[in-house]
C-alpha cells in the first residue's frame, strides 16, 4: 500500500509540473501577442502625423498666395490641419492629388474676426499647388476652435 501511494504522489508531482509549466507558456503567449498591436497602432499615428505636417510645409506658400487672394490681403494663420487626400486618376499614365487644408485665420495678435477656411489645392497639369476652391466661415467670439499643439 505504502508503495502505491509513493508512485501516486509522483505522477500527481508530474502533472502538477506540466500544468504549471503549460499556464506559463499561454501567459507568455498572450503577453507577447496581445502588446504589438498597441505599438503598431502608435507607429502608425505617429507616420500619419509626420506625413500631414510634412504636406503642411511643402503647401506653405500656396496657403499663403491662397489667402491673399481670396481676401485681398495677407492673412496669418495657425491650426493648419489636412482634412483629406484624395488621388485622381485620368487614365493610366497620369494621377495627381486634391488636398484639402483647414486653418484658422486671424488679426494681428492673435484678434478677431478669426476665420475658420477651408482651401483645396491640386497639383493637376503644375509642380505648384494650385487652390481650386477657398471657403471661409466667421467665426463668433464664443466659438473655440480646437489646435493641437505638438
Amino acid at each position: 500500500m505504502r508503495i502505491s501511494l509513493i508512485v501516486h504522489n509522483k505522477s500527481n508531482i508530474k502533472w502538477r509540473i506540466l500544468i504549471k509549466k503549460s499556464l506559463l507558456i499561454l501567459i507568455a503567449c498572450l503577453t507577447l501577442f496581445s502588446s504589438s498591436p498597441v505599438q503598431a497602432e502608435t507607429a502608425t499615428k505617429k507616420d500619419v502625423q509626420l506625413r500631414d505636417d510634412v504636406i503642411l510645409n511643402l503647401l506653405f506658400s500656396s496657403i499663403d498666395k491662397a489667402l491673399e487672394k481670396h481676401f485681398g490681403k495677407p492673412k496669418q494663420y495657425y491650426c493648419p490641419k489636412i482634412l483629406q487626400i484624395k488621388e485622381k486618376v485620368e487614365h493610366e499614365t497620369y494621377r495627381y492629388f486634391n488636398v484639402t487644408v483647414q486653418l484658422t485665420t486671424f488679426e494681428d495678435a492673435h484678434d478677431f474676426p478669426y476665420d475658420l477656411v477651408t482651401i483645396t489645392f491640386s497639383n493637376k497639369y503644375t509642380l505648384e499647388w494650385q487652390a481650386i476652391d477657398v471657403k471661409n466661415r466667421r467665426l463668433k467670439q464664443n466659438e473655440i476652435t480646437e489646435c493641437i499643439h505638438r
